[in-house]
């Protein structure tokens, strides 16, 4: 018994020790929080007062004169419940001077008198001061969660309040085995009767699951605290995310706000000349007489009318004006596109070859994606005109697919960048500085309206290669 006694106390100290060392991370985290400070000051108090009364006991001499050690040990395992009291009010209340002042009398006050006891009485007469005090200190500590209602606000404190009356209650029990027994004089740990001593054990059993029981508490905390920052920080990126949609939406529909402006400004201005320009053509067809000169002039009335029907589609673009679509068939229409570039790509020593395999029909507006080819061939003109490459070859290729008709136009010219891959299709942006950028986001705006794509192929190393993806309306 000599040995087993502080050994079982020691070991109730350490374990309350270690649970103090968890106390600490959770003050770092809740630096102004009170109520846990009150908990670890209760969880040192007790570890400590619970080792010094089994080194005490272990080196006494004569246990039923104890020793000032002892007293002092006491107050310390005594003070352990006060700060238990103090946690518990400070959960829903500030804890005053006036509160701090009369919970450390109260412990100055048990002091006194366990010393007075120490002096004038024996062995069980501590114990049944120390067991009454505690039991009015548990008394006071119930009182309080009661009043609180702590066990409603969490699972962990109705815990910690049924631990609480189970220790309440083993004090009870431990002070009326020590009134109903005659033990006689103890001097010495293997004297000391066993029911009182196991009740004690029990009790700080007990004691350990309220302290795991508050841990748990502000560990549910934390993670409750962790799951709505990571909530709120969600909801932040989600709302960040539609800031930044909503602001690329803005520039967008600015730039073109301002591109319909443009366009439609563009398109009155040139207007006038392009019909003084058919005027004196006209005129100038009835004056000449030479069929080649004649021949020559249809061409560039032909052309003339061409460049106004541009105009007037891209200003119907821009405009409140729903474009016309028609079922046809999109070979056709690519393959009416040779007449317009026969003349300049023969002069540039380029080749335009056409590798048509769809017979597929296209709900589209000829006039507008005849604008979209204008700009994909024409930038394939520009790059082609750039190289010292004999062989310059434009090539346009349709096919089908899962239902719908893919168009690549490709050449083998120096290619694009992989700098201007990524913002080749933004609006006033261009890799050619004479370039005004409109080009290609004018392009991918009319294919979009087609309900259809219109991207790069990033991965066509020699030349530049554009593919269209629009939907069939019907197969012949």
């Amino acid at each position: 018994m000599n040995l087993i006694i502080p050994i079982i106390f020691i070991t109730i100290a350490i374990i309350q020790l270690g649970i103090f060392v968890n106390s600490i991370s959770l003050i770092k985290i809740y630096p102004e929080e009170k109520a846990i400070r009150y908990w670890a000051a209760s969880l040192l108090s007790g570890s400590i007062g619970i080792a010094c009364i089994a080194l005490g006991s272990s080196m006494l001499q004569s246990l039923a004169k104890g020793s000032l050690f002892l007293t002092f040990s006491n107050i310390i395992f005594f003070a352990s419940t006060i700060w238990l009291i103090l946690y518990s009010k400070s959960l829903k209340y500030k804890i005053s001077n006036k509160d701090i002042k009369l919970h450390s009398f109260i412990v100055i006050a048990y002091g006194i008198g366990f010393e007075v006891v120490r002096q004038n009485g024996n062995f069980i007469d501590r114990q049944l001061f120390a067991a009454s005090c505690s039991f009015l200190a548990y008394l006071v500590l119930l009182v309080e969660i009661k009043k609180q209602q702590l066990y409603k606000d969490s699972k962990y404190l109705k815990i910690f309040a049924v631990t609480t009356f189970i220790e309440f209650i083993l004090l009870l029990i431990r002070i009326l085995i020590l009134l109903n027994n005659d033990y006689g004089f103890i001097d010495s740990l293997n004297e000391i009767p066993l029911a009182p001593l196991a009740m004690l054990w029990l009790m700080l059993i007990i004691n350990i699951w309220s302290y795991i029981a508050i841990n748990g508490y502000w560990t549910e905390k934390i993670a409750s605290a962790s799951t709505a920052n990571l909530i709120e920080n969600t909801k932040i990126k989600i709302l960040l995310s539609e800031k930044y949609k909503l602001i690329n939406s803005l520039m967008t529909a600015n730039k073109t706000a301002v591109s319909g402006a443009l366009s439609a400004s563009i398109a009155h201005e040139l207007n006038q000349p392009l019909g003084a320009m058919k005027t004196n053509s006209q005129h100038l067809n009835l004056l000449i007489k030479g069929k080649k000169e004649k021949i020559l002039i249809k061409n560039i009335i032909k052309d003339n009318d061409r460049a106004a029907k541009i105009i007037k589609t891209l200003k119907s673009m821009f405009s409140n004006n729903k474009s016309i679509y028609r079922s046809e068939i999109f070979d056709a229409f690519v393959q009416s596109l040779e007449p317009i570039f026969k003349e300049s790509v023969k002069a540039k020593n380029i080749r335009i070859k056409f590798l048509l395999n769809s017979s597929a029909k296209v709900n589209m507006n000829t006039d507008e994606l005849r604008q979209v080819f204008s700009n994909l061939i024409q930038n394939s003109i520009d790059a082609l005109s750039m190289t010292s490459k004999k062989n310059k070859v434009i090539e346009i290729k349709t096919f089908t697919k899962n239902n719908k008709l893919f168009c690549s136009v490709t050449d083998n010219g120096p290619g694009i960048s992989r700098k201007m891959q990524g913002k080749i299709f933004k609006l006033y942006e261009s890799s050619k500085i004479s370039n005004s950028g409109i080009g290609l986001w004018l392009s991918k705006y009319i294919i979009t309206k087609h309900k259809g794509s219109l991207s790069i192929n990033k991965a066509y190393l020699s030349g530049a290669e554009f593919l269209i993806e629009l939907p069939i309306s019907i197969n012949v």
